[in-house]
């Protein structure tokens, strides 16, 4: 997460981009109704709106959410339930979650039925400061959840749908060295690998050769890992496909210039204890494309639909923030 005590630089530097963006939206809303989010669909390319290929993927449908609750926003980490929900979770300890709404061939055309309910603690209280800054959400293959947290580092994990919201958690072992990452720079990437190891990764935790700490965590059994992004760029998100490999989410701030993301791919073979991890890269997304905080990332596979990509942005409850769904599908010449 972008610390808030640099927004006010963030938005400064930002501020022309934010007023180019109040242009982008397309022609015709959704439909408006008293649901508790709305989406708007965007250009993402606001120069060549009609443009559907970025990088090794192919975009499928760009949207705002915008909600007069406030406790929408702030959402850090993405994934899809084994009901077909998407389900985030936020930097002020809430879950949120929606149906689904797609064509066949795979495209999102609305997000329905909306609930949000406050993440609970092991102690059965809703998480507050310090414990409630929620950075990444996974999935495990029995429908379970995890959920990496910052300030006070640690995973937890709830029991799947339909009493995921109103369980208690699961404590994860985790290394002790995770304790000595940065506050606002901890766990922030998590991935549930198939064979059941988790992948997290850190976003401040740098190593003396400018990579950025790892662990594969095994039941109670920890190797460390490091993965390199590109420079200045930062890890905000991972998600794991069937095959081993794992999506990377990245973002890279500089200040009074740009405020960047980009997708890659790590090889599966190549995650392994002790490894330096790089990934390939999918997509690059910089001005003038419509980009804002971009934190969670999910994946969806269907042998027919193929591999669908989801991010997120991150508005830290902010309102010259924004929350920006995209959905890619992966091509298949970079599968």
């Amino acid at each position: 997460m972008i610390q808030n005590c640099a927004l006010t630089t963030i938005l400064i530097a930002l501020l022309p981009f934010l007023l180019i963006s109040c242009s982008r939206y397309s022609a015709v809303p959704l439909a408006a109704d008293s649901r508790l989010v709305q989406l708007t669909a965007i250009d993402l390319d606001p120069n060549r709106p009609e443009r559907k290929e970025f990088g090794r993927l192919t975009l499928l449908s760009a949207y705002e959410l915008r909600s007069k609750d406030p406790r929408f926003g702030g959402l850090s980490g993405l994934t899809i339930g084994i009901d077909g929900r998407l389900y985030a979770a936020s930097d002020a300890g809430y879950w949120v979650s929606a149906q689904m709404l797609v064509d066949s061939d795979g495209r999102l055309l609305d997000l329905t039925e909306w609930v949000i309910e406050p993440i609970l603690s092991i102690t059965g209280a809703r998480v507050r400061n310090p414990l409630h800054d929620a950075e990444a959400l996974a999935r495990g293959p029995d429908g379970s959840f995890m959920i990496a947290f910052e300030n006070v580092h640690r995973i937890w994990r709830y029991p799947p749908p339909p009493v995921t919201f109103h369980s208690l958690p699961v404590p994860v072992p985790v290394p002790a060295g995770v304790a000595k990452a940065p506050s606002n720079g901890g766990l922030e990437g998590l991935a549930i690998l198939p064979d059941g190891r988790l992948l997290a990764m850190t976003e401040e935790f740098q190593n003396p050769d400018g990579s950025f700490k790892g662990w594969l965590l095994e039941g109670e059994r920890f190797f460390e890992v490091s993965y390199a992004p590109a420079e200045d760029f930062r890890v905000t998100d991972c998600a794991a496909l069937s095959n081993g490999d794992v999506i990377v989410l990245e973002r890279r701030y500089i200040p009074l210039v740009s405020l960047s993301a980009r997708l890659t791919l790590v090889r599966g073979q190549h995650i392994q204890p002790g490894a330096k991890l790089m990934g390939e890269e999918l997509l690059r997304l910089q001005y003038p494309l419509d980009v804002d905080n971009f934190e969670g990332v999910a994946v969806q596979e269907d042998p027919i639909k193929g591999t669908i990509i989801y991010i997120v942005s991150d508005d830290n409850y902010h309102a010259l923030q924004r929350t920006l769904l995209l959905q890619f599908r992966l091509n298949k010449t970079g599968e």
